[in-house]
């Protein structure tokens, strides 16, 4: 059974106004770290590909 989700804390002074401005200025990723999120990507669900002979066919 699944637990209960805990409240979110609300931030307020300093904390909120430095949690703003990370928000409005987002580093854009570079071109190399994209592509190593890609192969990563790729690497993982090679991982989990099923082949033909373990589905099951479910009516």
């Amino acid at each position: 059974m699944a637990r209960p989700i805990k409240e979110t804390p609300i931030l307020y002074g300093e904390e909120a106004r430095k949690f703003e401005l990370r928000a409005k200025h987002v580093r854009p990723y570079s071109d190399v770290e994209i592509e190593e999120i890609k192969r990563s990507y790729e690497f993982i669900q090679s991982r989990f590909k099923r082949h033909k002979r373990d589905e099951k066919v479910i009516n």
